[in-house]
């Protein structure tokens, strides 16, 4: 998501990012399932590189993202392994995952080889909630975000809570856990209070999460958590709010309100607007004068929107509609369905 040039955002050292099709289908023989050991293999040389001054590293793996793909030796210990009728059964992303993790144990083992371990500060997390599934027509359900409300692209728990591990020697202890919401944005100036680093001079969205990590119980000095996603993707254009226990979501066609105390449904199954209508519209209005505060942009009605092509996918490249069934085709003769 950093675009072609993430030189051009500050990073010194670079693997290019290659075309999509490349990195995902014709770059997985060159470069292993996913890239994910030319990736952490990369990781490992600029760690190596740079063990006697300080460094930073940003590793983004493609995986788990799809196309779904994973070493043949690691999908055949999870075909091997009885399926149970309930829940979710797909080896080839449960392989995925575990490629994944074992890239992950790679690098804190360089650490440790390098005497590192004890100064370096790790930090892993994601970018969205897991996808239900995939989009090839065949009914592939690859995982679950239970006992989270939907997938990625919405802005239910599913799609919005996600893991954030924080390995910091001497300052964060093992196995403690905070409850504060953050969010992907207090990164930039959490990095930089650890490093005693200058902040940059233009409005910073996020907070600090330092004293979260020294103090587990403390909070951060913010009014709420704000998201807004005004697009059609996987669900409707919505904005929300999370205050406190509190989580409010505003669709943006008709100005539907769902309210959830996630306290005690972290599942969001009991909307409370109509019962909480005082602290629904509240943070309504707080919600609205975020977006207004921060320029958001809002979705606008289209006069020649055509229902019967509501769900056309169109290239990037060609920006012509994609032929989807006979990508979906193509995608079951692979897998020989």
């Amino acid at each position: 998501h950093l675009g072609p040039l993430p030189e051009k955002l500050g990073y010194e050292v670079t693997e290019r990012q290659l075309g999509r099709a490349f990195r995902q289908w014709r770059g997985a023989k060159q470069r292993g399932p996913k890239s994910i050991d030319f990736l952490t293999d990369a990781t490992l040389r600029f760690i190596e590189q740079n063990q006697q001054k300080p460094f930073f590293v940003t590793l983004s793996h493609h995986a788990v993202h799809i196309p779904v793909e994973a070493n043949a030796k690691t999908i055949a210990k999870y075909e091997s392994k009885p399926k149970p009728p309930d829940g979710v059964n797909h080896p080839v992303y449960a392989a995925m995952v575990e490629d994944l993790d074992a890239s992950i144990g790679r690098i804190l083992e360089k650490l440790e080889d390098l005497d590192l371990s004890g100064n370096t500060i790790v930090v892993f997390t994601s970018d969205n909630g897991g996808l239900r599934k995939i989009y090839t027509g065949v009914g592939e359900v690859i995982s679950t975000n239970a006992p989270l409300r939907n997938e990625k692209g919405t802005l239910y728990e599913g799609g919005i809570r996600v893991p954030m591990i924080v390995r910091w020697p001497g300052v964060v202890p093992p196995g403690s856990a905070c409850h504060e919401p953050t969010t992907t944005a207090d990164l930039l100036p959490t990095f930089c209070e650890m490093a005693s680093a200058k902040m940059p001079k233009q409005p910073i969205d996020g907070s600090s999460m330092v004293r979260l990590l020294k103090d587990p119980t403390a909070t951060l000095d913010r009014d709420a958590v704000y998201f807004h996603y005004p697009h059609y993707h996987h669900s409707r254009p919505a904005s929300a709010i999370r205050f406190g226990d509190w989580k409010l979501i505003e669709f943006l066609e008709d100005g539907a309100l769902e309210l959830y105390n996630l306290e005690k449904d972290i599942g969001e199954a009991e909307n409370l607007a109509a019962e909480e209508p005082q602290l629904a519209g509240r943070l309504r209005r707080q919600l609205a004068s975020w977006r207004e505060r921060v320029g958001a942009r809002m979705p606008t009605g289209n006069p020649k929107y055509d229902p019967q092509r509501a769900h056309e996918w169109w290239s990037r490249r060609t920006n012509k509609p994609l032929d989807v069934e006979a990508m979906r085709k193509r995608y079951r003769t692979r897998l020989g369905k």
